[in-house]
């Protein structure tokens, strides 16, 4: 069933909660790149600062939403990191020096004050460029104003940055409208792959979420059944909710970066993902061991290749991936992970569950097969466009990697089933929709039941 969405550019009292944008630094994973794409779309953002939202400051906004800055966070009390606040003090100098040379030199100093040990401080976007590390007092503007007439969409990781308590007592007081985007409930379905203080603190969250929001949005139907399920077992009503799609950036035009070394083209499968438990690195690690075994991937000259940042609880896993042959773990940049895209024989995907599969429409996007798992949403997304495996049976994985590796006619079908069958919408598309269905969802006159809807393209 669809709902009336109005057109988001027609919402005006419309906001997006960006904190954890402002925040990120380094290559973005998921979430990230969803609060990216809405922010790009919003016509009205902000930050949560702990006790209030807040404006952006104009000067700072577009390179916040936009990959380009980043609000630094207070340095941490520890004397052994007390270079913090000097380099900070460098960098509120670039910022605001009104010469370039000082602003350059601000720069020198910093990077010379680092270079001996880092320890991660951000000088580089996820495109390599030089980021803004903007003090709070300058990225941040005064309270937004808040009414009956105004609707915050939150959609970030909220569980790690937002204290849930706080903006229902702002909500009771002002009596604006919360919406939220629930991208899975994974470490309460699966608390195995997380840390046992972070599924309690998870948990907490989404109660309060659930039970002071007004509307919220699922990018799957398998995610939407997991929450009724939650709501149900702790008596929480679920509220007027979405189905809403996420998007994606279609391949670039134009010429395409080389491969990184030893890869070449048509010879490795790719699986484009954060390093943590249920993704399914180890499963992948230990049949990518048999097959060398039986010598398949030398007799092919074929490699696996890992793209993604490492995540939590998976120190033993990082050496065992150093330390197996052909295979390759890279973090590259934009322009290279649409290469590798573009050169791959084909891509893997068998996460234990999944709340959507943002690398599985990657994958159609570039016309890549894909051998997916059957966990969570993912088979919703790949829509018959893909092989759907239990993620633990590493038998039926062996047999079809290495098929598709020494025949690979054995995934034309499933190329030609992408080249004709693939509709999904872009970024800007997507963000649109997400935007109204919160707005529509939300607005006063609405008479959203609490039930779920489709949103359709």
């Amino acid at each position: 069933m669809d709902i009336d969405i109005p057109p988001a550019e027609f919402v005006p009292d419309l906001v997006l909660d960006m904190t954890s944008l402002s925040r990120w630094t380094g290559p973005p994973v998921g979430i990230a790149r969803v609060e990216h794409a809405l922010a790009q779309a919003a016509r009205r953002r902000c930050v949560f600062d702990g006790t209030a939202f807040r404006t952006l400051a104009p000067a700072w906004e577009a390179a916040i939403a936009g990959w380009h800055g980043t609000i630094a966070d207070p340095p941490p009390d520890r004397p052994q990191l007390n270079r913090q606040p000097l380099v900070m003090a460098l960098e509120r100098l670039r910022l605001t020096a009104r010469s370039p040379a000082v602003a350059r030199l601000a720069d020198l100093a910093q990077r010379t004050i680092l270079w001996p040990k880092p320890h991660h401080f951000p000088l580089a976007g996820p495109d390599g460029a030089r980021i803004a590390v903007v003090p709070r007092d300058l990225a941040l503007g005064p309270p937004l104003k808040l009414g009956p007439q105004t609707t915050i969409l939150s959609a970030g990781a909220d569980w790690q940055q937002e204290d849930g308590g706080t903006i229902a007592t702002l909500k009771r007081r002002f009596g604006f409208r919360y919406a939220v985007l629930c991208y899975d409930l994974i470490p309460t379905t699966h608390p195995q792959f997380y840390l046992p203080k972070d599924v309690v603190h998870f948990r907490a969250h989404w109660r309060r979420t659930f039970a002071m929001a007004d509307a919220v949005l699922f990018t799957a139907e398998a995610i939407a059944a997991d929450a009724r399920r939650f709501c149900a077992a702790n008596g929480i009503p679920l509220p007027p909710s979405a189905i809403v799609p996420l998007g994606f950036d279609p391949p670039p035009r134009g010429p395409v970066p080389p491969l990184p070394k030893p890869l070449q083209h048509g010879r490795y499968a790719l699986f484009v993902s954060t390093i943590e438990p249920r993704k399914g690195h180890a499963m992948l690690l230990r049949v990518w061991r048999r097959l060398l075994q039986a010598g398949l991937p030398q007799q092919h000259d074929f490699h696996l290749v890992f793209v993604g940042r490492p995540g939590w609880m998976v120190d033993d896993l990082l050496p065992d991936i150093r330390a197996t042959d052909r295979v390759v773990h890279l973090r590259p940049t934009g322009p290279v992970l649409h290469a590798l895209y573009a050169g791959a024989a084909f891509c893997l995907y068998p996460s234990a569950y999944e709340g959507y599969g943002l690398p599985l429409v990657e994958s159609f996007s570039h016309g890549r097969a894909i051998i997916a798992s059957t966990g969570g949403a993912i088979p919703e997304v790949a829509a018959n466009l893909a092989p759907c495996l239990d993620a633990a049976d590493e038998a039926a994985w062996e047999n079809a990697i290495a098929g598709w590796m020494a025949e690979p006619a054995r995934r034309t079908p499933w190329e030609a089933a992408i080249a004709h069958g693939f509709h999904h919408p872009d970024w800007p598309t997507a963000a649109a929709a997400i935007l109204a269905a919160a707005a529509a969802l939300t607005r006063p006159d609405s008479a959203a039941e609490p039930a779920i809807h489709a949103v359709g393209f």
